[in-house]
């Protein structure tokens, strides 16, 4: 992942001001039941179905491959709050299932990056997961909460300095301290700390975050989303920035590049990136050379190529896609379509193209080579430098990866109360989020 501390992308600062989204109360049939191997697997199909119809550019596995480690996602993620679910602290909402697993297989595609892009932008369907919608919790307002998903609807699992047991308390409101999130309808406010009302029409903005959410931030002011013909810029805060049906013609991450709201083109139409083409299309033949320096010229829109097509070479590929069919990657010394590295094979790093579930392209530390592995050991090089402040960085069993200096696996070493930006930074493993919004090691569990 990019550094977090350049990140030149211009992607949301998520540490600023915790997300504040309640799991949603979407109602239970009391006449079904949904084990989690039944969620994970009708999860995994959905978001497939979605991934494969909607970002083929952005999607690497064929359908079987997306199917298989989509499903072992999930799986992994059910282990980690399996306490909870043992001790009934959660129940699956199978209404919520049924409406996710619909909507990713019929609704329009949003022209935006998929639910899964690696960089911290607005990403669809954000509600359909096991932590942000999927489960309803049982632990009702004043009673002890370990994992935020046991909380009832509408509260929230309070940890004040880090404490391993909190309590689940009703959101903050306006007007009251935000170093734990805000209620719906209301953000953080940096000055002061507090939550405050989202803007409306014509308030004041420093970004489209502090507008409702059918708004933008243009020119300090929240404005109603663009319409057709209209001029737009890509936002990062909002999965389009014109109005529904329609997507912005603008190649994103490039600062100061303006596109055109236009209603998604047909196959051989001109485009300037993958979301302004119609479903199953993608925006092929851009030269990437000068990018993110400079806006690329146009490509056209059409369907993704198969094996040993030709196809333009980027460091950059992972983060504004790949014209070449789900199942392929443009290989990077021969600049054609080929199938996916597996584990053991020779890889790209900057493209971490290898496939199969939590494997990863380690680099060799010597330019544009890897190989296909699983998380990096202790002083093992983890993280491939794109360019003077970006930085691709896979994880490491044990530890955190140095992206900032050694590009390796180092050894926790910070004590409590130390300011961290994750988990493996700190000796007892435990990186939590404080009342004055900074994130510190908090004491182990």
């Amino acid at each position: 992942m990019f550094r977090r501390s350049v990140l030149a992308f211009a992607a949301l600062a998520l540490t600023a001001c915790p997300a504040s989204i309640p799991v949603e109360d979407a109602g239970v049939d009391a006449g079904v039941t949904v084990t989690p191997v039944e969620l994970c697997e009708r999860l995994a199909a959905a978001r497939c179905e979605l991934k494969l119809r909607c970002y083929p550019a952005f999607t690497r596995p064929d359908r079987t491959a997306c199917v298989s480690q989509e499903h072992s996602a999930c799986l992994a993620e059910y282990e980690s709050l399996r306490p909870s679910f043992e001790a009934a602290l959660v129940q699956i909402d199978a209404a919520k299932l049924a409406t996710c697993e619909q909507r990713m297989k019929t609704s329009a595609c949003p022209p935006s990056f998929p639910p899964d892009f690696p960089l911290a932008v607005a990403k669809p369907f954000q509600d359909c997961g096991l932590q942000t919608g999927l489960l309803i919790g049982k632990t009702p307002s004043g009673q002890t909460c370990e994992r935020a998903v046991e909380c009832a609807p509408g509260t929230v699992c309070i940890k004040p300095n880090g404490v391993c047991r909190g309590t689940c308390s009703s959101w903050p409101r306006d007007g009251e301290p935000c170093g734990f999130g805000c209620a719906p309808g209301l953000r953080c406010d940096s000055a002061s700390d507090t939550c405050v009302p989202l803007g409306l029409k014509d308030d004041a903005c420093a970004s489209s975050a502090d507008c409702d959410a059918e708004l933008l931030c243009l020119n300090g002011i929240c404005r109603p989303r663009r319409k057709l013909n209209e001029a737009c810029a890509w936002d990062p805060e909002r999965l389009s920035p014109c109005e529904p049906g329609l997507a912005c013609d603008v190649v994103p991450f490039v600062t100061g590049a303006r596109g055109t709201c236009v209603v998604p083109k047909a196959a051989n139409d001109s485009c300037r990136f993958h979301w302004s083409c119609a479903a199953g299309l993608i925006c092929a033949d851009i030269d990437w050379t000068n990018f993110p320096d400079q806006a690329p010229p146009e490509g056209a829109c059409r369907v993704p190529d198969g094996p040993q097509y030709s196809c333009p070479r980027s460091q950059y590929l992972r983060y504004v896609g790949d014209q070449c069919q789900p199942g392929l990657s443009c290989a990077m010394d021969t600049g054609k379509c080929s199938t996916l590295p597996v584990l053991g094979q020779a890889c790209t790093p900057s493209l971490q193209n290898c496939g199969g579930f939590e494997v990863y392209c380690k680099p060799t530390g010597s330019g544009e080579v890897g190989t296909c592995t699983g998380p990096a050991g202790l002083n093992d090089t983890c993280a491939f430098q794109l360019d003077a402040t970006r930085t691709v960085s896979i994880p490491c069993s044990a530890g955190y990866c140095d992206t900032e200096t050694t590009l390796t696996c180092r050894r926790a070493s910070r004590v409590e109360g130390q300011e961290c930006t994750e988990n493996g930074q700190c000796l007892s493993n435990r990186c939590m989020p404080q009342e004055d919004l900074s994130l510190r090691c908090a004491p182990e569990c």
